[in-house]
């Protein structure tokens, strides 16, 4: 999978294949569930079968790996690159001699184990940051400067990752939104998108639903109108992937603010 094919901005279209995910658990527990045509407006489909929720359990990669292999021969007939959302290693590797073309670690590759695979497989690898684990990561975050301690996080991993021998071309840099963050951080983190662009790695945004767009209460299940809000304020910031569940909506919102942005274009010149 080569990234310099695709134009920016990407979709990237999730398929949680967990019981347990904060927005769609147990909705692809049949693989009848998965509806292809749902997808087609995605550029990559990323698969996860653990839960990254806020205060999920681990799952062992043997669990993870039987998750995964119950619908290989199904998302093998996606069009679309397939990315594997895993930390850890033997699950990557697994998924990628099956298929897949990408990883998408939530553990920015670890201590190196994760690169050594991406190396391996010549692949794309999302290096994201989290404080602690799904587990306990909103066990009282706190950060002195949220952006400098993330950009100082990805510098030291971009560092390991090439002295390991993966290629800058390979790298996409996310910098976890309600992963171990407060309200506070995540809105910090959108407004600074531009500082995790001068590193000079696609940026990759995940808010889809997430809790600190809630308003009054409410559940993930409504709030499409505040991550379609969101996620049209990180374009305008600069990400290059959004990580979203309503890939149709998603969609359309790029388009428009496409035309929106070629437009102002067009009335500066004349």
């Amino acid at each position: 999978m080569d990234l310099s094919t695709f134009n920016s901005p990407l979709i990237m279209g999730i398929i949680n294949l967990t019981p347990d995910s904060f927005f769609d658990g147990g909705k692809y527990a049949d693989s009848q569930n998965l509806i292809k045509e749902k997808f087609n407006q995605a550029d990559i489909i990323d698969i996860g079968c653990e839960s990254s929720r806020p205060g999920a359990d681990p799952l062992s990669a043997e669990h993870e790996i039987q998750r995964l292999d119950q619908y290989l021969d199904f998302l093998n007939t996606f069009q679309q690159p397939l990315s594997i959302d895993t930390y850890k290693p033997e699950v990557a590797v697994y998924a990628l001699e099956n298929g897949f073309e990408m990883i998408n670690d939530i553990q920015g590759g670890g201590n190196g184990h994760m690169f050594e695979v991406a190396e391996e497989f010549g692949c794309p690898i999302v290096i994201m940051h989290m404080a602690g684990s799904p587990k306990t990561m909103q066990e009282s975050p706190l950060y002195s400067d949220v952006v400098d301690e993330i950009i100082t996080y990805f510098d030291k991993q971009i560092a390991l990752a090439t002295i390991i021998g993966v290629e800058e071309s390979q790298i996409i840099l996310d910098p976890g939104i309600g992963f171990g963050k407060r309200l506070e951080d995540n809105f910090n983190i959108l407004k600074n998108i531009p500082e995790f662009k001068k590193l000079g790695f696609p940026i990759l945004v995940g808010l889809s639903r997430k809790s600190f767009l809630s308003i009054n209460g409410d559940t993930p299940d409504e709030r499409l109108a505040a991550t379609l809000t969101a996620s049209a304020y990180a374009l305008q910031k600069g990400a290059d992937i959004l990580r979203v569940h309503d890939i149709a909506d998603t969609s359309k919102l790029i388009t428009t603010h496409q035309n929106l942005t070629a437009s102002e274009i067009q009335f500066s010149k004349s």
